[in-house]
């Protein structure tokens, strides 16, 4: 087993203290809607949030941040995460994902003594940068020497592996349906390629980001988003 290998599952595990799989990345308001009932809906949720929000959007930054601290650029990791920052027009959605980046981020500054780690956690704790977890998770992988292929990989899984959970939590499906969607995703997240300029970075989901909207102002929540 190669050394990141160890690192890559470390990442992934839902022990690992990021908060992450405590999201439903929409899927709750999707279900209070009824517009999604079986697992064929979640598993369709998943894909149409995958090509038209986390490949362009949230794979793109991951990918500018990795090569940004490839060439210990601080100030191109730092515009690759305002711009994702910005690109989440919920706020819950934004919060969430800043600060499960943050926890990341502090987790990593204590685990390793990479240097570049510790610059960027400056500007996040300057509130120069907002700490989004994408970029923080290429911080981390880029230190661990995870390859960007594998970085994007176990992105996409730990979102695809924290929705079908949600959708467990929710009663939709059981924990074997669950795994049969992860192995129908598993195309979907190996064959993601995201755009190689942080200027071609877009992402389109507009009833996910109105319905999300309408779950900040619910009485009774489940998930954070």
């Amino acid at each position: 087993m190669s050394d990141y290998e160890f690192h890559l599952m470390q990442l992934a595990d839902s022990f690992f203290p990021s908060g992450m799989f405590g999201l439903s990345g929409g899927l709750e308001s999707f279900v209070k809607s009824g517009r999604v009932k079986s697992g064929n809906d979640v598993l369709r949720f998943i894909r149409q949030q995958i090509k038209f929000q986390l490949v362009p959007c949230d794979c793109t930054v991951l990918s500018a941040v990795m090569h940004s601290a490839k060439k210990d650029d601080v100030a191109g990791a730092v515009e690759a995460d305002n711009r994702c920052y910005s690109m989440k027009l919920v706020r819950e959605v934004r919060t969430a994902s800043a600060r499960s980046g943050r926890q990341l981020l502090n987790c990593l500054v204590n685990m390793t003594n990479d240097r570049f780690a510790k610059k960027f956690y400056a500007k996040v704790e300057a509130k120069e940068s907002a700490g989004t977890y994408p970029a923080c998770l290429a911080v981390a992988t880029s230190a661990l020497c995870i390859p960007q292929k594998s970085a994007l990989r176990m992105m996409l899984y730990s979102y695809c592996a924290s929705i079908v959970g949600s959708a467990v939590r929710l009663g939709l499906i059981t924990h074997i349906e669950g795994q049969s969607i992860l192995t129908q995703l598993a195309r979907d997240v190996n064959s993601a390629k995201p755009a190689k300029n942080i200027n071609e970075l877009w992402q389109l989901t507009p009833l996910a980001e109105i319905l999300q909207m309408q779950h900040e102002q619910d009485d009774l929540r489940m998930f954070i988003t």
